[in-house]
């Protein structure tokens, strides 16, 4: 039996990280391991959803994945919300973000910069989920949290865009190395926070490094995983 699965391997690090780095800001619960499940159901069926609504073809198998993603997630999600029902605030939060995803899925424009920002503010609201099953509340370290992974992974897509679809593009490339050199800079400039700065000095290296660099997707997803672990152990270390 073949099995749907999102082709963008680089979103299952944006999807992990973030709810990773906010679990483990005030402590693990129990309650995380249903939530970790539902979330990453969550984001499995997602795929479906979008091929469904893209026109991809072969209903039968996408739908057929559709429903028994949506099962799972809502079996593992009804623990935690039931403990916890205002993550349900959260969840409607997702939707005018999904929304943008489904325009650009259906204009089959999946690539875009703005669908991309639009998955990352999603995938990592993540942080902010696993940080209140912690907590009971809202905190302003979870809040900051989604802020600076969603500052990290943009510059993920910065980077692989230079690499692949956008690397005879000069411009895009020095608006690429400007994002990454305003992420390192800006915090020692307005806050002394150099340990905020380090946590983003790997992007910005491996942004100017490689670029011109004849690099597979797979050398290319290889450094974004070891940045993305160096990144996730920094800001743990840092919020901490």
């Amino acid at each position: 039996m073949k099995i749907v699965l999102p082709k963008e391997h680089g979103a299952w690090a944006m999807m992990l990280a973030p709810f990773v780095i906010g679990a483990t800001i005030h402590g693990l619960k129990w309650l995380h391991l249903p939530l970790f499940m539902g979330w990453v159901f969550l984001y499995l069926l997602s795929y479906p959803l979008l091929m469904v609504i893209r026109n991809a073809g072969n209903y039968s198998l996408y739908g057929k994945w559709l429903f028994i993603y949506g099962v799972l997630a809502a079996v593992c999600l009804t623990i935690p919300l039931y403990y916890y029902p205002e993550l349900m605030i959260l969840g409607a939060l997702m939707i005018p973000f999904f929304i943008v995803n489904v325009y650009f899925a259906k204009s089959k424009q999946e690539r875009g910069l703005m669908n991309n920002f639009s998955a990352i503010v999603i995938l990592s609201l993540g942080s902010v989920a696993s940080n209140y099953l912690s907590v009971g509340r809202l905190t302003e370290e979870a809040i900051y949290a989604w802020f600076l992974c969603v500052l990290f992974f943009g510059g993920s897509v910065f980077f692989v865009k230079t690499m692949i679809r956008e690397k005879n593009n000069i411009l895009f490339r020095y608006y690429s190395w400007l994002y990454h050199g305003l992420l390192v800079f800006l915090p020692i400039a307005t806050h002394q926070q150099w340990i905020l700065s380090m946590t983003y000095l790997p992007s910005l290296v491996r942004a100017i490094v490689c670029t011109n660099r004849e690099m597979a997707p797979l050398q290319i997803g290889k450094v974004e995983i070891l940045n993305t672990i160096f990144f996730t152990v920094c800001l743990i270390i840092y919020l901490h």
